[in-house]
């Protein structure tokens, strides 16, 4: 997708956040986004599904309440975007930046996320059922009351990892 077409759809998505006239939800959806340069954008609540995003830079951004299920995300830099609320299940997220982002009550169920980075990542009552995390690095991220039931945690690097009221059953974690 070209850069202007990016710049308009997130224009008219602001209008339409701060509900002025002639504003329009972005519809992104299967979008090729390979590669974009996005950091400090705001696309909260946009649709995203499907969309492809892999080595894309989102760095500071607002994704609150996105769907971005069945979304591509491999390499894509999300450092300290901020993700609470959205849905990314069976997203495939492998290699990724996620350090220092906000994925509060993020739904991650079934997405794939191995060898990914979220250092000091919160990910507070967050839905990972399912997921796979192996040999990605939670130094330091906050989980509480996360559910991981059924997850991958095989070499996840939990230390200093926040674990509080976290569900556990099923998971793999040697």
């Amino acid at each position: 997708m070209e850069a202007a077409q990016i710049r308009e759809i997130v224009a008219l998505h602001t209008q339409w956040r701060l509900g002025q006239p002639g504003g329009r939800k972005a519809d992104l959806r299967s979008a090729d986004l390979r590669q974009a340069e996005l950091p400090w954008i705001d696309l909260a609540n946009a649709d995203l599904r499907g969309a492809d995003l892999r080595g894309a830079d989102v760095s500071f951004g607002s994704l609150t309440g996105a769907n971005l299920s069945d979304g591509r995300m491999d390499n894509t830099t999300l450092l300290a975007t901020n993700l609470s609320g959205a849905n990314l299940s069976q997203v495939t997220l492998t290699y990724a930046t996620v350090e220092r982002a906000q994925l509060n009550g993020v739904n991650l169920s079934d997405a794939n996320l191995h060898s990914s980075n979220l250092k000091e990542t919160l990910l507070i009552e967050a839905n990972l059922q399912r997921a796979d995390l192996s040999f990605t690095l939670l130094n330091g991220a906050d989980l509480t009351n996360a559910d991981l039931r059924g997850a991958n945690l095989v070499h996840a690097d939990m230390t200093y990892a926040v674990l509080a009221g976290v569900k556990l059953e099923g998971a793999a974690l040697e």
